[in-house]
């Protein structure tokens, strides 16, 4: 126990000494022998205010690597990282970012640093945003083109949150929101598509996502669609509308909306819908008429054969 405890009060003093002399380094990640750190940035700010951040970058190998640093908005879905794609400057840290020097190449053994500036707009949502910046490690070998060696590019992520502020410095964050519709109409003669239409009723943007359950009650099969993550600026209205391509040629169906906006508690609507092609049910509604058609000229001309007789009837009295 004493041999721990003086070990304890060694490594604390090594540890603050090592944060001094190398704060970027600290919880760096490192893989294949390079390393950028630290590994998670965490800045409060308010509207309008800049801050700059340094990325520490390390080559701990016998190569040399050239620099790729970057600042990209990705959000995670299905283990899958998806590009956002035209994000809002009031919500996007990556729209913020200005890198302001960065080393072009790494030597064996070598450190660097990255300056990234974020210029946080005035008209930024209140909220905790988050971007990521990276840094691609490129062997030299593989700018200068020699094949003859297997070069491995490493990508090194560092994630990056913005807590963005009131004017006063407070964070009272509201989430709320009104689903306006969520479905499709009941009669399609093609492919049906479905609408989802929700409105922002709180103080900070949503990121609303979901899916769309749908059961063949002919076929007893089931089917399920994505719908895409879609951003929701506070006080405004957002309309999203899904196809659904690989819809059978006839059916009835049963469908489920879920959808979520913090991918823990999800809202439900349920609809029903036909799906009937529209030669179909013009072939079928033109067979129908004929028939009722048919069925009233054969009791006109039984009525008229009933009035005939009861003529002959009347004569022959």
């Amino acid at each position: 126990m004493e041999i721990f405890r003086i070990a304890r009060l060694f490594s604390l003093p090594l540890m603050l000494l090592a944060w001094l002399i190398f704060p970027s380094y600290v919880g760096a990640v490192e893989i294949n022998g390079v390393g950028l750190g630290p590994s998670i940035v965490d800045r409060t700010v308010r509207p309008g205010e800049s801050f700059e951040q340094v990325f520490g970058v390390q080559n701990k190998t016998d190569e040399t690597f050239g620099l790729e640093p970057y600042v990209q908005d990705y959000r995670i879905t299905d283990n899958q990282w998806n590009k956002v794609e035209n994000p809002d400057a009031a919500w996007s840290p990556m729209t913020w970012a200005t890198i302001i020097s960065a080393p072009e190449k790494l030597d064996p053994g070598q450190k660097g640093d990255i300056r990234v500036r974020f210029d946080v707009p005035e008209n930024a949502e209140m909220g905790e945003q988050v971007t990521y910046f990276s840094a691609k490690f490129i062997p030299a070998a593989a700018r200068q083109g020699e094949g003859a060696k297997i070069n491995i590019v490493s990508e090194v992520r560092s994630i990056v949150y913005v807590k963005v502020t009131d004017t006063a410095g407070n964070l009272n964050l509201t989430r709320d929101w009104r689903i306006d519709k969520a479905g499709t109409g009941y009669w399609h003669f093609n492919q049906p598509t479905f609408t989802v239409a929700a409105a922002n009723t709180g103080n900070v943007h949503l990121e609303v996502r979901g899916t769309i359950e749908i059961t063949d009650l002919i076929r007893n099969q089931k089917t399920q669609l994505t719908v895409p993550l879609f951003n929701i600026l506070p006080g405004t209205e957002k309309e999203m509308e899904i196809n659904w391509k690989e819809a059978p040629f006839i059916g009835y169906f049963k469908g489920q909306i879920k959808l979520t906006y913090d991918g823990i508690n999800f809202e439900k609507r349920d609809f029903s819908f036909m799906v009937v092609p529209l030669l179909t049910l013009v072939g079928t509604a033109a067979v129908i008429i004929a028939i009722i058609l048919a069925v009233v000229l054969y009791i006109r001309k039984l009525q008229k054969r009933l009035v005939e007789m009861e003529k002959l009837q009347n004569n022959n009295f």
